[in-house]
């Protein structure tokens, strides 16, 4: 019953938040709130992986539905001793929550110890190029408060082989401009839907996440936030995606994260 609940939502929020900004005319596209220049420092990555307590933060629109609970899930399964606290501040696209004061605070007053940022724009087709300075200060912001900043490119639509690498592209850039972490969630999705085609990653909406799809992003993000291995994960019978599967989707988490390191801490 849960379930069905969860898509009558998502389905009445899909028109309101989508993965990219609308490819329209200029004229009708609405402006970028206005963003300071550059962030003044540019402080190296702090390494929160040991925590005692985790804290965790998700900003961003419709792709972090369900992140909070599969991340606590996921951690609480690994490490039932493990204090943990995530929350979903959502909010939209970056440059607009940086231009909430409320949700700037939440940042600034909570003592985080991670950070995801999801919701840079970006065009579909490529042909356009958005500012990605709101993506450095809310990194920078999460560093000053000691949180380490993780950058959340979304998946590829169904369909779209050369999505999931552009977007990932475009947040590395970000990283170079302003340390911060990657999760590699295109590569890994791209993965998964090269040598598992049959899966049903997507939301029949062909945009959004199915909840396999949402439980393959949690396990990224579970390796990148605690440095333990996705693969090591038990099967969890609460998250109802076959066993076989999880062990699949960890298998490759694992795998992408090896070859693609999302954290350079120390530097």
């Amino acid at each position: 019953m849960q379930k069905y609940l969860y898509l009558a939502l998502l389905s009445l929020s899909l028109v309101a938040c989508g993965q990219s900004e609308p490819e329209t005319n200029s004229a009708e596209q609405k402006p970028s709130p206005p963003v300071a220049g550059n962030p003044k420092s540019n402080l190296a990555i702090p390494d929160n992986r040991q925590s005692n307590y985790y804290r965790i933060l998700l900003y961003g629109n419709s792709h972090t539905a369900r992140q909070a609970g599969l991340i606590k899930r996921l951690i609480s399964t690994s490490n039932p001793e493990r204090l943990i606290d995530v929350e979903n501040a959502g909010g939209g696209f970056l440059d607009d929550n940086l231009a909430n004061a409320k949700q700037v605070a939440k940042l600034e007053d909570g003592s985080w110890t991670h950070v995801i940022l999801q919701g840079q724009k970006y065009s579909q087709s490529g042909s356009t190029t958005y500012p990605t300075t709101a993506a450095q200060h809310w990194i920078e912001k999460a560093k000053v408060n000691g949180a380490t900043p993780i950058l959340f490119p979304e998946h590829p639509q169904r369909g779209n082989v050369d999505e999931g690498q552009r977007i990932h592209r475009l947040h590395t850039a970000i990283s170079q401009q302003q340390k911060s972490c990657v999760a590699p969630i295109g590569l890994t999705w791209d993965k998964v839907l090269l040598t598992s085609p049959q899966l049903p990653l997507h939301h029949s909406d062909g945009n959004h996440a199915s909840l396999t799809g949402s439980m393959l992003t949690a396990l990224v993000f579970y390796e990148v936030i605690t440095g333990n291995s996705a693969d090591l994960l038990p099967y969890i019978p609460e998250i109802d995606v076959d066993e076989s599967i999880q062990q699949l989707l960890g298998q490759i988490a694992s795998e992408t994260l090896q070859s693609s390191p999302p954290c350079q801490f120390g530097r």
